[in-house]
């Protein structure tokens, strides 16, 4: 083979072996890094444009992996603003959980992925949240479908059921509550909570 050739070949191999490392572990280490900064960093945020400025920065830098668990951590954060700080404040919390759906939307419409059932409870526990907070129906919706999307892909995991469970309570749906109640102690017969809740009521077989 000509020398200039194998010259060529050989400095391909080599940059192509540098964009693999650089794709495939330096970029998911710099992501995770600045996330993990920018975490530090939100207790200087002094508003809610602050916030979303910290945590974009590490949810837009580019990496083959490790997205879905970052936003999966913003579920989380954001769930603690709405919770402490959402009471009787609807615009703010419209505003921080349409800041999430942006990042979570492109990860839901996708559809699968090992971690597509923590996505749905996560996102149903924040809407039914959000509904607690603010009185807002939508949000009550948005969790009915969420852990309702969830239940048809594990029929028998109890988060989704629990979930189900209180969004048909706070509808005021009781036919529903109650079949979803007669799920879970059918599954879980010693549940004293649900047991309490439909009045000591057994699973009707």
């Amino acid at each position: 083979m000509n020398p200039a050739i194998k010259k060529t070949i050989s400095i391909l191999i080599v940059a192509g072996l540098v964009a693999v490392a650089i794709y495939g572990s330096i970029l998911p280490y710099r992501k995770s890094g600045a996330f993990i900064e920018a975490m530090r960093r939100l207790n200087s945020a002094k508003s809610l444009d602050e916030f979303k400025t910290i945590m974009s920065r590490p949810l837009e830098m580019t990496s083959p992996i490790g997205q879905d668990e970052l936003v999966r951590n913003l579920a989380s954060v954001v769930t603690n603003l709405v919770e402490r700080n959402g009471q009787g404040r609807p615009e703010f919390v419209a505003s921080v959980i349409e800041y999430l759906q942006g990042y979570y939307d492109p990860i839901i419409s996708y559809g699968k992925g090992p971690s597509f059932s923590q996505n749905l409870y996560v996102l149903g526990i924040l809407n039914e949240i959000a509904f607690l907070q603010t009185q807002d129906k939508a949000y009550l919706a948005a969790a009915k479908n969420y852990f309702s999307r969830g239940h048809e892909l594990g029929p028998r995991r109890p988060q989704f059921l629990y979930g189900l469970f209180d969004v048909y309570r706070a509808e005021g749906d009781t036919q529903k509550a109650v079949e979803i109640a007669n799920q879970i102690l059918t599954y879980w017969p010693n549940d004293t909570q649900i047991k309490s809740l439909l009045g000591g009521t057994p699973p009707q077989r």
